[in-house]
């Protein structure tokens, strides 16, 4: 008989991984102890208020995070930051604004241009390179960096109609943008300035982590906590700033992507994470940066696997030839989870939830590959650049018109009727409505061959083989 998920679950938590990975409570249950959920599960009964109208001790606990973060008002997100990035998106949009988005947003930016028909001018993250393998045969890899204020002016300038910017800082690898720049310059023009800082919820708690967007201004941040902070997964937080931003309209969306029946587990597991870092967050971030700068100290002494410096300390991107390679033997023969693997580099995650036999294993097994690691190589190579795109059309205009599959090889030249998504991060390689070109197909097919997740793809039955396929406008 198949194991039911919770079974393998349960299995899974007794073969000792080290989670180098989200959530940020790292399975600590020394730290973070939750009873039996099965006890706890409920829905708005009484004296527990509710989410869609909330007066008692929901209002209380968003309030309570609002002060925590800094915010005007905190909304509670129980479907994760997307719901926090759709509500923020169409909240401060019409039909057919335009928009200035960073090409390296999460699809959920996109899903939400989708829905409110918007045009996006794209606007294209710097890269941050580096070296990596022995010094007579180096290697480079290089992955998103930032976006600066000089890009959002110049874009704002060609569209001053434009009623937002949308921006991803930081990145996935831990690197942060001026936002308080960029929010000097969206504002100049009265924009106002989304943020997805799902990967920064821990910046507000330690002067040694680049400073949170909430502080930097910005209208509308979204936070994951799940991802950094000790909370359950698919938990996450909307701040709002300010009055430009037009809370009410959001607040309308934010009801239309919150589900109904909200699970007061994931209500609950929120509001305990604001106790722990209202309570124990100075002592557990002290104890955590210790920890953490010893880790990073002696991960700055590998040869062959490099440590790249980022601004956010809590990210451990390490640079390597076979990246792919190293996370699979990583998770395999050490049993420690990597939070994700490129062409070229892997990144650990960290967190107060982590301890120093994590770290400790982690170092290990670094070291012990270290050694060997000079031989090994990958010809996938980086991936990461994204090319100036051209857009055809509208993405819901793209969405709603006939479409084809089209063999991957031959889609070039072709507009696109979908999204394709390399994931982790969720970055489109191509969006709806945008031409698709042979580096577009090259990236795509790098991914496949490293064995990564890529979304958007359809499976095209041949005469003797199955063979990949993309959608393409007729």
């Amino acid at each position: 008989m198949q194991k039911d998920i919770l079974e393998q679950l349960k299995e899974y938590s007794r073969q000792n991984y080290v989670p180098m990975h989200m959530p940020g409570a790292k399975r600590n249950a020394a730290m973070f102890y939750m009873d039996n959920p099965y006890e706890l599960d409920i829905t708005e009964i009484d004296g527990f208020d509710n989410l869609h109208h909330a007066r008692g001790i929901l209002k209380d606990a968003a309030v309570r995070s609002a002060r925590l973060f800094g915010a005007d008002e905190t909304l509670f997100l129980v479907n994760g930051s997307s719901a926090g990035i759709l509500s923020a998106v169409c909240g401060a949009t019409k039909k057919r604004d335009t928009v200035i988005v960073a090409r390296n947003c999460h699809r959920s930016v996109y899903n939400a241009i989708y829905l409110n028909e918007l045009n996006p001018v794209y606007i294209y993250p710097e890269y941050a390179r580096y070296s990596y393998g022995e010094a007579t045969d180096s290697r480079e890899a290089d992955y998103f960096a930032g976006i600066s204020p000089e890009q959002v002016e110049a874009a704002l300038d060609a569209h001053p109609d434009a009623s937002a910017v949308i921006l991803t800082s930081p990145t996935y690898e831990g690197i942060v943008s001026d936002i308080r720049g960029i929010v000097s310059a969206a504002h100049r023009y009265g924009a106002v300035l989304i943020a997805d800082e799902a990967h920064g919820a821990h910046f507000c708690f330690s002067s040694k982590f680049p400073e949170s967007a909430v502080s930097c201004g910005a209208d509308a941040v979204v936070q994951s906590i799940h991802k950094t902070l000790p909370s359950l997964t698919q938990t996450a937080l909307l701040h709002l700033n300010g009055n430009l931003i037009d809370r009410e309209r959001i607040r309308r969306y934010w009801d239309m992507y919150q589900t109904t029946s909200p699970s007061y587990i994931l209500l609950a597991g929120i509001d305990r994470c604001m106790t722990i870092l209202e309570q124990q967050g100075k002592e557990l971030f002290g104890q955590y940066l210790n920890r953490l700068e010893r880790l990073r100290a002696q991960l700055a002494a590998l040869k062959n696997i490099r440590l790249a410096e980022v601004d956010d300390i809590s990210k451990i991107v390490l640079v390597a030839d076979s990246a792919t390679r190293l996370y699979d033997i990583m998770n395999e023969k050490y049993h420690i989870q990597l939070e994700m693997a490129a062409p070229g580099y892997v990144i650990a995650m960290t967190s107060i939830g982590d301890t120093d036999d994590y770290y400790k294993r982690f170092a290990d097994a670094l070291f012990e590959l270290d050694r060997e690691w000079g031989s090994a190589k990958d010809s996938a190579g980086s991936f990461v650049r994204l090319e100036n795109v051209s857009i055809q059309m509208n993405p819901y205009d793209a969405m709603n018109k006939t479409a084809e599959t089209v063999q991957l090889e031959k889609a070039a030249g072709r507009t696109a009727g979908a999204a394709v998504c390399i994931y982790p991060p969720g970055v489109p390689v191509v969006n709806a409505g945008e031409m698709i070109t042979p580096g577009m197909l090259s990236r795509i097919s790098k991914a496949l061959c490293c064995g990564l997740d890529v979304i958007g793809l359809e499976t095209l039955e041949g005469d003797t083989e199955r063979k990949v396929g993309i959608i393409c406008l007729k």
